[in-house]
């Protein structure tokens, strides 16, 4: 269990990595959304009723940027698949796409293959509730959020399961680790694969001198590239690991011992 657990924190940190989509919020009425670009196509999760501007922002040096003209590119609103007509300028790109959204707001999960269980959607750091809160349509993938609802002003967090791991969209409108959010994720997982309530805190960039004051014990020397606490209660005990990862390996800091892995 504690292996399966692990591997699973693996796969959605990559995900909330690679996949998340990434939001601004801005005071007029376009919405710009950051999403990757895939055999020159590029999917936004939020559907938009027409688009502004793309720009392709180089994924390795984000200074280099191009806007692209209306002609070379097609929107599909059905797919929200961005097609680009011409190569593009770099070989791994983003898509920065501003446009107006559709109304009610709809996100568009295009991996998803699980039912409506499956699916967590917290809006502002609270559990959403499906047919209240928004509508979730399996067929066409799309959650459409109830009219009043302004995802432009609104933190969100969005995982659903998919074959492989699982996927995310989020954003969160203040810069603090979202403790609430990580609590609401363990326990949905908890509901879906039953066994202990294992909790992931991420603690990515903080000094590993303050993370070792929060759990009460010494880590490992090195300052990692992502750190997560992951807090397990299991027949009312209380087991605190600290997870830190570097470029091939991860280290594993309990209150008795620290272990090295390499992958």
């Amino acid at each position: 269990m504690k292996r399966f657990l692990l591997a699973l924190f693996i796969s959605f940190f990559l995900v909330l990595t690679l996949s998340a989509a990434e939001f601004t919020i801005v005071k007029d009425e376009f919405f710009p959304i950051e999403t990757e670009v895939v055999n020159r196509t590029a999917t936004t999760y939020f559907v938009y009723a027409g688009i502004d501007s793309v720009e392709i922002i180089n994924a390795d040096q984000k200074s280099q940027k191009k806007k692209l003209k209306k002609s070379e590119y097609t929107y599909n609103k059905s797919t929200s698949c961005i097609t680009f007509k011409n190569p593009l300028p770099y070989d791994n790109c983003i898509a920065k796409v501003k446009g107006i959204p559709s109304s009610p707001y709809s996100c568009y999960l295009k991996d998803f293959e699980g039912t409506k269980d499956q699916l967590l959607v917290i809006l502002n750091n609270l559990t959403a509730v499906e047919k209240k809160d928004y509508v979730y349509d399996p067929k066409t993938k799309l959650i459409t959020f109830r009219p009043d609802i302004d995802i432009s002003s609104t933190s969100y967090y969005m995982v659903y399961y998919v074959k492989t791991s699982a996927g995310v969209v989020s954003k969160t409108i203040s810069n603090d680790f979202n403790d609430i959010i990580a609590e609401l994720h363990a326990r949905h997982n908890q509901q879906l694969f039953g066994g202990p309530l294992v909790i992931y805190k991420d603690r990515t960039g903080v000094p590993l001198n303050k993370v070792a004051k929060e759990v009460g014990f010494k880590l490992t020397f090195w300052q990692p590239r992502a750190c997560t606490i992951c807090e397990s209660y299991d027949n009312n005990q209380k087991t605190v690991t600290v997870l830190c990862y570097y470029k091939n390996r991860y280290v594993e800091c309990t209150e008795n011992k620290i272990v090295e892995y390499r992958y």
